[in-house]
């Protein structure tokens, strides 16, 4: 399956290229790749084990109540763009069908046509997330098929990493240099923050953010020759220093630095809160359960990270960052009235909400005041799933994730060596970082971003399941990590 993997591989680096994914040519790319991949890896692996072997070791990595949880959002998401009698409609959405009504008291729409009708307002509109979320959901069960392995989990790591360095790097050198570009097209929304290929500079933050505690992870569970053994004399201090692999650990420090950077520089006041808070989050996991076994040397090494970060962002100009902070409320632009108006849809289609990619449609008319733009999105992304799916399929998907995100916790607490241990705390720091971001903003509706969470909750979930590494160095570093306790 390297095949598949290196396929996968390439959609989690390009797809956020095109404006974070939100180009419709790039989504309808993303969902023809992901679904002629899916039909790939029927074929190969019918022809390999007809006897449906594979599909029982898959049982194990998402536990049975969140496979229902999910599949309950798909059912509830298709029954919204099947037609039902009008009366049946009634009954499960009344605002849906007294939505129509309006339709044709305004003349709008012709009587004849209500007698069937959707839960959706618009069908088309929620078919086509449906298809969206279909992709979202084979890419994410290919992508755990295709890790059978630490190297190909590893590599999925280093394109995470690769693609966030990219990010970062494009961004700031866009920053610095005025262009203010995303390749040809001049970004005019954001021109005093750094924004990648993201028209936001949230949604860029976010994606950072995401990727940060996994490469700060990652540079933990390599970082072996950051302490040396005990009892060493000076002059073998300075040869250690000299060291190989020491040298190639210190390599693994620059892409944290890089991706943290150019996270204060996208002036997104959620993402510094979020970098700041998983710091400290990583502090006390790493107090209650080591990725080495040295775990004063790695609160070490996670607080001189971001202690670099902070020196190279105040040496490079920190004003503009706090003028965020000082100059607008963290609420500006009016997200505490979207909450409101939201939560007022929700309550008139609590069960299957008004229909996948509807809230710009339904929400008009809840807006009491004039915004001067369209309102196209709540600004949290669990508000706005639920008054699309329903407290039914929201809900569900919702709590399922919770779940799963609960067990990559439980998985982590029980890895025993120091790359599955490093992998999965950073994976599982990056999806609460969104986790917490999509309570301010709606990063989860970039695809660019989707896909980078969805990689991260596999990751989490599937490399403990791998088995620990059986190797008698790991087990003299733990001896040792035991005595710098």
């Amino acid at each position: 399956m390297t095949w598949l993997l290196v396929v996968l591989c390439c959609l989690v680096f390009f797809l956020p290229l095109p404006f974070g994914g939100t180009s419709d040519w790039a989504i309808f790319g993303f969902e023809i790749s992901t679904f002629f991949l899916g039909l790939l890896y029927l074929v190969t692996n019918h022809s390999k084990s007809p006897d449906g072997g594979l599909q029982q070791a898959e049982k194990k990595i998402i536990p049975s109540i969140s496979q229902w949880l999910i599949i309950i959002f798909f059912i509830v998401c298709c029954l919204q763009i099947i037609p039902f009698p009008a009366a049946v409609v009634r009954g499960i959405s009344p605002a849906a069908y007294n939505w129509r009504q309006t339709l044709v008291t305004s003349g709008l729409l012709e009587p004849a046509r209500i007698k069937w009708q959707t839960v959706s307002l618009s069908p088309a509109d929620s078919f086509y997330e449906l298809v969206k979320y279909a992709a979202y959901g084979l890419f994410t069960f290919l992508l755990a098929k295709s890790i059978n392995s630490r190297k190909k989990a590893v590599a999925v790591v280093l394109t995470l990493i690769g693609a966030a360095i990219f990010q970062a790097l494009y961004g700031l050198s866009e920053l610095f240099s005025g262009s203010h570009r995303i390749f040809n097209w001049v970004n005019r929304y954001y021109s005093g923050s750094a924004f990648g290929t993201f028209i936001n500079r949230d949604h860029y933050s976010a994606f950072l953010e995401m990727i940060f505690p996994l490469s700060l992870g990652y540079f933990l569970a390599r970082a072996d020759y950051f302490a040396w053994p005990p009892g060493l004399s000076i002059r073998r201090k300075i040869a250690w220093f000299g060291q190989e692999k020491w040298q190639k650990s210190i390599l693994f420090i620059l892409p944290p630095i890089i991706i943290g950077v150019g996270l204060f520089f996208s002036r997104c006041r959620s993402g510094i809160i979020i970098f700041l808070l998983t710091f400290f989050l990583m502090i006390l996991l790493l107090s209650v359960a080591g990725i080495t076994g040295r775990r004063k040397t790695e609160r070490r090494l996670v607080m001189i990270v971001t202690f670099v970060i902070l020196i190279g962002v105040i040496m490079i100009g920190i004003q503009p960052i706090l003028e965020r902070f000082t100059s607008e409320d963290l609420f500006g632009g009016g997200r505490l009235f979207y909450y409101q108006y939201t939560l007022d849809m929700i309550k008139d289609y609590p069960l299957a909400g008004s229909g996948l990619g509807t809230y710009v449609k339904a929400i008009n008319h809840y807006l009491k005041k004039d915004f001067r733009a369209i309102l196209d999105h709540a600004h949290n992304d669990y508000l706005e799933m639920t008054a699309e799916a329903g407290l039914a399929g929201g809900g569900a998907l919702i709590l399922g994730g919770l779940l799963l995100f609960g067990l990559g916790i439980k998985r982590y607490l029980q890895a025993s060596d120091s790359l599955t241990r490093g992998i999965s705390l950073g994976a599982l720091m990056g999806v609460l970082a969104l986790f917490l971001h999509s309570l301010t903003d709606f990063s989860l509706r970039m695809p660019g971003n989707a896909v980078i969470w969805l990689s991260l909750f596999v990751l989490c979930l599937k490399v403990p399941q791998l088995g620990p590494v059986k190797l008698k160095v790991e087990k003299v570093k733990q001896n040792r990590g035991d005595q710098d306790d």
